[in-house]
């Protein structure tokens, strides 16, 4: 089978796209939830949701999905939400799905821009002459989120599905990476087809020549437009400060054995003089890129894992609890105990 569109989220984890979330939260206001609350509790008053170019760091959109998910536990709160999408959710990308020449041209064009809603998660679309399949890979390891993250990616795509062609899409088979959850009903409901549970990938499979299906709005002049707008919105995310994002993924990937300035200096081929002085030139230091990646971090773990709070800190760096829990205390107002329970 060949990969013919891909998203992968991992370069980019400190920045992703809020359409995912404007749509949850929206959403669930018509369930009576109380937003402000809701953001407030995940630690994130100031949120300006509601931004379509907005940016939100991977470790804060798993907050607010935790504190969503938690509202309404073992309801099938993704599935529910998925049927709630439309295209007018997703601002130009929905547009630019509209627009498109048939379903595979919106799909690549969805996945090429995907970041701009932002999952958290690696998506592939693999085809063969007969089949195409949707599979979806836990990259960054989102803990008990996963079924919430997978219900809600694929209600979402036969909502927007319906609304680009007017048809449902029939699905061959479908299969989840975790176990057969107490509301296993709700999926059979969902999406009409043979549901499984405990596999290695999820995968959402349907027929091949469903990709060739024409798009009655196809109109490819506007479509131009729309893919340069997302082209931009997508640049505007990674140019306006490349030199930290740099740093920041590079701390990432080397979590527990992080990079010194003179080491990092080395890797951009400069002094490390030069390169604190570049930093100061983005408003920032090696020690505040350093402590943001550190907060991120510690916040995934908190929420996606079961890691004990002194193993958390040592992953970050911290060889004595006492002086993580004392910084995290710093950066957040509450102890890292806290933090995990309040979204319990």
């Amino acid at each position: 089978m060949e990969v013919i569109a891909e998203y992968m989220p991992t370069e980019h984890r400190h920045q992703l796209g809020t359409l995912d979330v404007a749509l949850l939260l929206n959403t669930l206001a018509q369930r009576g939830v109380d937003i402000e609350a809701l953001l407030a509790g995940a630690g994130l008053e100031s949120l300006d949701w509601q931004n379509p170019n907005g940016k939100l760091t991977y470790a804060d959109k798993l907050s607010i999905f935790s504190a969503a998910n938690q509202s309404f536990p073992h309801d099938g709160l993704g599935l529910w939400l998925g049927e709630h999408a439309s295209l007018s959710h997703f601002g130009v990308l929905g547009y630019a799905l509209s627009t498109s020449q048939n379903v595979g041209e919106a799909i690549k064009s969805g996945f090429k821009y995907l970041r701009l809603n932002g999952p958290i998660f690696s998506v592939k679309l693999i085809v063969d002459a007969e089949h195409a399949v949707i599979q979806i890979e836990n990259t960054l390891e989102v803990g008990e989120l996963l079924p919430f993250c997978n219900e809600y990616f694929l209600s979402s795509i036969l909502s927007l599905f319906q609304e680009l062609t007017g048809d449902a899409l029939a699905i061959k088979a479908l299969s989840f990476p975790y176990a057969e959850p107490s509301y296993a009903r709700l999926y059979d409901e969902r999406f009409q087809c043979p549901v499984t549970f405990g596999h290695t990938t999820c995968e959402l499979r349907f027929d091949a020549s469903v990709l060739s299906q024409a798009l009655a709005t196809h109109d490819a002049a506007t479509l131009k437009r729309y893919l340069t707008s997302c082209q931009s919105i997508v640049e505007t995310l990674d140019s306006e400060h490349l030199l930290t994002n740099q740093i920041k993924t590079i701390f990432y990937q080397t979590a527990g054995s992080f990079p010194t300035i003179e080491q990092l200096a080395v890797e951009f081929g400069c002094s490390s003089r030069t390169l604190r002085r570049e930093l100061v030139s983005h408003n920032s230091s090696y020690q505040a890129l350093l402590t943001e990646v550190r907060i991120e971090l510690a916040k995934e773990l908190l929420l996606g894992t079961s890691m004990s709070i002194d193993d958390i800190g040592e992953r970050l760096g911290y060889s004595d609890p006492a002086n993580f829990r004392r910084a995290f205390k710093g950066w957040l107002s509450k102890t890292p105990a806290q933090f995990r329970d309040g979204l319990t």
